[in-house]
């Protein structure tokens, strides 16, 4: 969520809000829990209502008041449901949020997966409409998703994914635009063969663990920061004998 939310944040930190009282970026996702616990992620990094940037939540769970509180001063960044985007649309009394969505920014579809069959041609068409209803002549448009495509080269799922952002988007998403994840080990390899490293990391646990947070090389290189990613259940017993 980082991964889109700090560009976004940082653009609107950027240009000083010159667009006060308009809606940079509408953030969906599939499900009100998404909705409820991204924006109290948000809150452990800075206040959403606090003045600086306004981050705040469109949905049906939301009390008549709110929603009228929201009408009346949208915020930078809305977070909703694909089905409340749709009502937003749609519905009169919702067009306030949609007018200061002008020229819309960001769009982000979360958990982009959800999105196949008919539900995936149903949200296809929403953000076509919503591109026409914003005006939206420069809209980005984000999807992230952690288990769209896993066959195959990572070229291969890079193009996958590419072709369904760019029918979902109406918008051309090219394979280079496609950013995956690659794990690579911090730790130095842990040779359980290896008697001197056995020693060491006898020595490390008897002593109370290691060296201090502020060292990170020595704790990347240390027998215990190499041995805690083999370690597994049925292994434990043999390295303390």
């Amino acid at each position: 969520s980082l991964a889109y939310l700090i560009p976004i944040i940082d653009t609107i930190l950027r240009e000083g809000r010159g667009r006060d009282g308009r809606t940079e970026a509408i953030v969906v996702y599939p499900m009100n829990a998404l909705v409820n616990s991204q924006l109290d992620e948000i809150g452990k990094f800075f206040d959403p209502e606090d003045g600086s940037v306004h981050v705040a939540s469109y949905t049906g769970q939301k009390s008549q008041e709110r929603r009228d509180e929201l009408r009346a001063h949208p915020p930078d960044v809305l977070l909703t449901n694909y089905v409340m985007l749709e009502l937003l649309i749609t519905r009169t009394e919702e067009r306030p949020l949609v007018e200061a969505s002008s020229d819309l920014r960001f769009l982000v579809l979360d958990e982009l997966h959800t999105y196949r069959g008919r539900q995936g041609g149903d949200v296809a068409l929403l953000v076509r409409r919503l591109r026409e209803a914003t005006s939206a002549r420069r809209l980005q448009c984000v999807g992230t998703s952690a288990t769209l495509s896993s066959e195959g080269t990572p070229e291969d799922r890079r193009a996958t994914v590419a072709r369904a952002a760019s029918r979902l988007f109406g918008s051309e998403v090219t394979p280079e635009h496609v950013i995956g994840e690659r794990l690579a080990r911090a730790t130095s390899p842990f040779a359980s063969s290896d008697p001197d490293l056995l020693g060491a990391l006898r020595e490390a646990v008897r002593s109370g663990g290691g060296p201090g947070s502020e060292d990170y090389e020595a704790l990347r290189s240390g027998p215990l920061a190499a041995w805690i990613p083999v370690l597994h259940p049925k292994g434990v017993d043999k390295w303390w004998q």
